[in-house]
């Protein structure tokens, strides 16, 4: 015990005399490291961000760029070919726009017979159609007249049928007047008994079904004529509706007893709409003068029930084509809109336009950004912009990387629209305008 403590005393007393050894120690780290940390602070005069880019590559680096100053050059158009490829909306009737004239719709559909024929002797005591518009607009007030007629073509789910394709009518069945329409609603209209012996004058065609729609009795035209001012009716066709669209019910009796027997449009059959336009019935100073003549105007339409429609042509993009590696980051068309507070208000404003481009067969197709999420394409009206905004960010990168043909995107209303738009366009002011951000990596 005693040597131990004897030792413990030596060592710190030896430790005590060489008290300034840690000083000395310290002396000889520090100098090294102050003679290491002057040239880096003097290196903090240079810039930041560019501290360090010397020891990387040239390919480390990718560069970011933005513009809104790519050029639109914008068109009214207007196809008569135009594909009337949505069968699940059966429209008819008209409407006025002071800038764009008169439009007329009216379809043909098939009807169908919906259960087998009893086989009996029968006597015809009534006729009714009955339809169900799904949406009414116009004056319900005014005077208003149903037409229809049989066609006399086959209608096959196969056939393209088109917007301002006159239907093949041989035998008119009758004009009737029209109650006040109300939207899901069921309508009844008392037809002349002679319709009701036409569709049952051979009841062999009824079976089996298809011969009736095949051979018998091919196509319904219906149309709506009106008085004075116009009405728009529409009936949903789609399989999601609660009950079939529109129908010919036969009311006959045999002996003592009563019966019925339907033909029925039913989501099954085929149905095209047609659409005609006559913009020279526009208010004096405001029709439209430049329909696909390529004038670049002040003003473009876009108009529903597949009449004139927007093109847009941004040739400023065809050079960045030559640009390897580029990534586009945002493409964002604004498009202004033309508002006079009575016939266009932001109010009435169609709540999304879609967009579309051909392919090099001229085929409508629509645009990628659409396929891909119809709230990423947007197409949708802000108020506080008075303008519409369209990302088509994907069409732009298919573009420049060459899987899409031309630089060009076209404007388009859906069949359930029933407002048109005016834009405003090249030297307009405010006029169409792309963002548009990229990257070259």
């Amino acid at each position: 015990m005693l040597t131990m403590t004897f030792m413990t005393n030596s060592f710190w007393n030896q430790q005590n005399k060489n008290h300034s050894t840690p000083r000395q120690g310290m002396r000889k780290i520090i100098l090294p490291l102050i003679a290491l940390l002057i040239p880096a602070l003097f290196s903090c005069s240079k810039d930041p961000v560019r501290i360090g880019l010397d020891l990387l590559p040239d390919s480390d680096f990718i560069e970011v760029w933005s513009t809104d100053t790519v050029g639109i050059r914008a068109y009214t158009m207007y196809n008569e070919e135009s594909l009337s490829s949505d069968s699940t909306r059966m429209i008819a009737g008209s409407l006025y726009d002071s800038y764009f004239g008169t439009t007329n719709c009216d379809f043909v559909t098939q009807l169908r017979v919906m259960s087998p024929w009893p086989a009996r002797a029968f006597t015809v005591d009534s006729v009714k159609l009955t339809f169900v518009p799904s949406k009414v607009s116009g004056d319900t007030t005014a005077v208003h007249y149903m037409r229809i007629c049989e066609t006399g073509t086959l209608l096959t789910d196969t056939t393209d049928y088109y917007s301002a394709q006159d239907p093949d009518t041989i035998n008119f069945l009758g004009q009737y007047l029209l109650p006040k329409l109300v939207a899901n609603t069921a309508v009844a209209i008392k037809l002349d008994n002679w319709v009701g012996d036409y569709l049952m004058r051979d009841t062999t065609q009824f079976y089996p079904a298809s011969d009736f729609y095949k051979e018998f009795f091919k196509g319904l035209w219906f149309g709506i004529k009106s008085e004075t001012s116009p009405i728009m009716v529409e009936m949903d066709a789609s399989v999601t509706a609660s009950i079939e669209p529109l129908a010919i019910t036969v009311f006959y009796h045999s002996d003592t007893l009563s019966y019925n027997y339907s033909f029925v449009a039913t989501h099954r059959a085929v149905n095209y709409n047609r659409f005609t336009h006559d913009r020279t019935t526009a208010e004096p100073g405001k029709e439209i003068i430049h329909v696909n003549d390529m004038v670049t105007d002040t003003a473009v339409y876009l108009q529903t029930y597949q009449g004139v429609y927007v093109k847009l042509d941004m040739p400023s993009l065809e050079p960045f084509r030559n640009v390897d590696n580029l990534a586009v980051n945002k493409a964002r068309i604004i498009a202004p809109v033309h508002l006079d507070g009575e016939t266009y208000k932001e109010s009435n404003m169609p709540p999304r336009i879609y967009v579309r481009y051909r392919n090099s067969e001229g085929r409508e197709l629509p645009i990628p950004d659409l396929l891909h999420d119809v709230s990423f394409m947007d197409g949708t009206y802000y108020s506080e912009k008075d303008s519409y905004l369209f990302n088509i960010t994907t069409f732009v990168q298919k573009y420049l990387d060459g899987e899409i043909e031309e630089p060009s995107v076209e404007f388009f209303l859906p069949l359930t629209a029933t407002q048109n738009v005016i834009f405003k366009a090249n030297s307009n002011e405010p006029a169409f305008k792309l963002e548009f951000a990229y990257t070259v990596y």
